[in-house]
């Protein structure tokens, strides 16, 4: 089983993922994702709804009317053993693209270290070698591109790449029990995020 499409390739994954911690009516899951994820990603609580609405169309979430005093009553959300299988596949693939890491990435990130989930370790390598790979060949385009504005493009993307996979390797770090960030003023402007 897939997706149904949405606009993002990652809204419904980041739905799947944050109901897996447990069930939640529409609302609560909305203040959840504002909190947790402001300044990385957001979600309009009506588009959230109706997000919800196709996942539970394609099975991938269910859904039961809980009664509440005084109000109508709401509806609380679980993911599917389905929607589990397609959020987990989702999870552990690398994010292709240059343009989708500063928001896809770190939403698997998120999602990983919400869970507590194993396999962030081999999630970031295999990001690591992605970028690697096209780090590698903005290179190569680079240089392959004589002087020029083309030349300066190709420079910008591979340095982009580059600092991801420094951040990368940063995250690595972490993840293997160093915690103490750099200190500031550290390494050369050059190695700087």
């Amino acid at each position: 089983m897939t997706m149904p499409r949405s606009e993002d390739a990652w809204t419904h994954p980041v739905l799947l993922g944050s109901l897996m911690s447990g069930p939640m009516h529409g609302y609560e899951l909305y203040q959840e994702l504002e909190h947790d994820l402001e300044g990385v990603w957001q979600i309009g609580l009506s588009q959230l709804y109706a997000q919800l609405k196709q996942l539970e169309e394609a099975g991938l979430v269910a859904a039961q009317t809980e009664p509440q005093p005084n109000r109508p009553p709401r509806k609380v959300y679980h993911v599917t053993d389905e929607g589990q299988e397609v959020f987990l596949h989702w999870l552990r693939q690398p994010t292709p693209y240059l343009r989708l890491i500063r928001v896809e990435l770190l939403l698997r990130l998120y999602l990983f270290d919400r869970l507590s989930l194993p396999g962030v370790e081999r999630l970031v390598a295999a990001q690591r070698m992605v970028c690697r790979e096209q780090a590698d060949r903005f290179g190569q385009a680079a240089a392959e591109a004589g002087p020029g504005f083309r030349r300066l493009v190709q420079e910008f993307r591979q340095g982009q790449m580059e600092a991801v996979i420094r951040w990368l390797d940063r995250c690595l770090e972490v993840q293997s029990g160093d915690p103490v960030a750099p200190q500031a003023g550290q390494g050369d402007e050059e190695n700087a995020l």
